[in-house]
């Protein structure tokens, strides 16, 4: 009997030991799995919360992955180089996506920060590769070289441009050639990053044109003598400088009245020159 009893209880003990041990992989697994999630949830933003944003815009031209590094033709002329890791997210987030799978010759949009003492990516997006646009004020263009300078609100520098045979200038919704380009007016313009050439110049205001902005004024500030009016027509922000009005038209420019405004562009900014109410449809 005595003999028969140890075996069953040896055979018990291994069952209880098989049956305990998932158990404590398990918990040991789940708290792996806490530790994980902590340590991504902790990682530290590049270059810190209060660090200065930038943005560079351009093609890429190379992802090199021995060095982590983006290198970017930027729309300005140059080439960037651009550290990542990571941290660096792709935009629009999609947890499939990898910053490896971005082909040579997309438009890119990177925000950077300097972290380390480097030119960091905080974040990348990507657009499409044939063409791209933006708009801009127009610092200069050569005829003899076939060169477009303009002025990116985003960028720093100048974007050159080449002007090609085949690029199309619309001048007031009229065809136009690209002599009647000059220094101050505003445009659109459709390019070829790849090519780095314009592949269609929209003129949207020079020097002595008058516009009608109708909308709601966000801010004013008489102090500076600018006001800000969300427009109507294209759903955009615009900043108008308030010159000699009479005392009237003073008294109708108050946050959140509806307004219609004409003004004037002088190759800097748009000048008021009248200012009425606006009605709104209930």
């Amino acid at each position: 009997m005595i003999r028969l009893l140890f075996p069953v209880i040896l055979i018990v003990g291994c069952a209880q030991a098989q049956v305990a041990m998932p158990a404590t992989s398990a918990t040991m697994s789940d708290d792996a799995g806490r530790q994980q999630t902590t340590a991504a949830t902790d990682v530290p933003l590049p270059g810190g919360p209060r660090a200065k944003v930038g943005l560079v815009r351009g093609v890429m031209k190379r992802l090199d992955p021995i060095h982590d590094q983006l290198l970017i033709h930027t729309f300005g002329g140059g080439v960037v180089r651009i550290a990542f890791d990571g941290r660096t997210q792709l935009l629009p987030e999609n947890p499939r996506a990898r910053l490896t799978s971005i082909p040579a010759g997309s438009v890119v949009s990177v925000d950077t920060v300097i972290d380390g003492g480097k030119l960091f990516a905080r974040s990348v997006r990507t657009g499409p590769s044939n063409a791209a646009e933006l708009n801009g004020q127009v610092l200069r263009y050569d005829a003899a070289k076939s060169r477009l300078t303009l002025r990116d609100p985003i960028s720093p520098d100048g974007i050159s441009l080449r002007i090609t045979p085949s690029t199309t200038v619309v001048n007031q919704g009229q065809p136009a050639t690209p002599q009647v380009l000059s220094s101050g007016m505003l445009v659109r313009v459709w390019l070829s990053p790849t090519e780095n050439a314009a592949n269609k110049v929209e003129i949207l205001a020079e020097r002595g044109n008058s516009f009608t902005f109708e909308g709601r004024i966000v801010a004013v500030d008489l102090r500076s003598h600018v006001l800000a009016l969300s427009n109507d027509s294209d759903k955009s922000v615009r900043e108008l400088a308030i010159g000699s009005l009479d005392a009237g038209s003073l008294d109708l420019l108050q946050e959140g009245a509806d307004v219609n405004i004409q003004a004037e562009f002088d190759g800097d900014r748009y000048n008021v020159r009248t200012v009425t109410r606006a009605s709104r449809n209930p």
